[in-house]
């Protein structure tokens, strides 16, 4: 199966060789459709006081960030968009198996499809390889990001209140008939990216029993040494609504929702190297696609250790991510995962040894499916998923 998987990826993978000045287009998804779900949660959001209006003002993002810790409630109804994807690969085994697909700060769902582009999406799509392989996929886009609702970015939008709403969510694909995609999923299988991740931590430490499995991506622990926030300040985050308020106007993207304004700099903190490691023009997309950071997310990027989660979990980092393994941005140094990933079994101390594993995807950075590698890191996921049964 593994062979079989190889050979077409490394197929898909053929297009890579266009030039690249050559244009992307946007590729059918005729297997997919959207879907809103209606959910509601109540969580202990942080008090969040005296929010920078940008980041360009560094003392004040800091003082921000690293203000004392109090909680405050917060709860109310959302609606979540999701893309469902139909498997392309009849795998009558995995009919039941639904992988969640949950992304990272500054993206939406296209971050799991390459940003549906030929030919970058089928050589650098997640959800394409998994429907290959004949899993049903639904990538959704977190609260505050794309379709989904846009509240609070600062109160609201913040890590606790989310993965409330995603554990709702689980439950409702697991036993709701009113939903106009398949229910009743017997396995549900957790793929964060980055933030998605650090969500993922969050729902295994107090919800253990909703997932079925996790493949963590684009996570790690950094060492004492190592701080992102210099690196990512490089990105130029300003207010969404005055730096395009075409695509982001104000009536809905308040005070508090970022996006990122410096190409060069973005590029230096979630990808490696432009010159061996990824295609231009697919950075190009990502780019123009690029989507927001609430204040709310940035204050809760905490990582929880689930010490009663026990089903399996795979790490899937790239080797260069200088998010968690550098100072963010590769300019300040050349990080090194492979060095740091075992660690993070730490996260999980009740799952057994025999169920986890980890992979430093090389020649790859934070955004590791975006580069030339990527194949390397669906069929390591994949084929992990496969011996635990999914």
């Amino acid at each position: 199966a593994i062979m079989a998987a190889l050979t077409m990826i490394l197929a898909l993978s053929s297009a890579l060789s266009i030039s690249s000045a050559s244009p992307l287009t946007d590729r059918a998804t005729s297997n997919c459709r959207d879907v809103y779900f209606d959910l509601s949660a109540t969580a202990k959001n942080r008090v969040a006081n005296n929010p920078p209006t940008d980041f360009s003002d560094v003392a004040a993002t800091i003082a921000f960030l690293t203000q004392p810790v109090a909680f405050q409630q917060v709860s109310g109804p959302q609606k979540i968009y999701g893309q469902y994807c139909e498997p392309t690969t009849n795998n009558q085994a995995r009919n039941t198996t639904l992988q969640l697909l949950v992304h990272g700060n500054s993206y939406d769902h296209q971050y799991f499809n390459a940003f549906d582009t030929i030919p970058s999406s089928l050589a650098n799509s997640w959800a394409a390889y998994a429907n290959f392989q004949g899993y049903p996929t639904l990538a959704i886009d977190r609260l505050c990001i794309g379709k989904s609702s846009h509240p609070d970015p600062v109160n609201v939008c913040q890590a606790p209140y989310q993965a409330e709403l995603y554990d709702a969510l689980i439950t409702l694909l697991r036993s709701s008939t009113k939903l106009s995609i398949p229910t009743n999923w017997k396995k549900i299988i957790w793929v964060g990216h980055s933030f998605g991740s650090i969500l993922g931590t969050q729902i295994s430490t107090n919800h253990p029993n909703a997932i079925d499995a996790f493949v963590q991506t684009g996570i790690s622990i950094p060492t004492p040494d190592e701080n992102p926030l210099p690196g990512e300040l490089a990105s130029g985050y300003v207010q969404a609504s005055s730096y395009d308020p075409d695509r982001f106007p104000p009536a809905i993207y308040q005070p508090g929702y970022l996006v990122t304004s410096s190409k060069e700099g973005r590029a230096n903190t979630f990808y490696s190297n432009p010159l061996t490691d990824y295609w231009p023009a697919l950075y190009d997309q990502d780019f123009e696609k690029k989507d927001t950071l609430a204040l709310g997310e940035a204050l809760t990027q905490d990582l929880y250790n689930s010490t009663s989660y026990a089903n399996p979990v795979y790490v899937l980092t790239g080797q260069q991510d200088a998010v968690f393994c550098g100072n963010g941005s590769r300019l300040l140094g050349t990080p090194d995962c492979a060095e740091e990933l075992p660690a993070t079994k730490l996260f999980y101390p009740a799952v057994p040894a025999s169920k986890f594993e980890y992979y430093a995807q090389p020649n790859a950075g934070h955004c590791h499916q975006m580069h030339y590698t990527a194949a390397l890191g669906f069929i390591k996921a994949h084929a992990f998923l496969t011996k635990m049964g999914f």
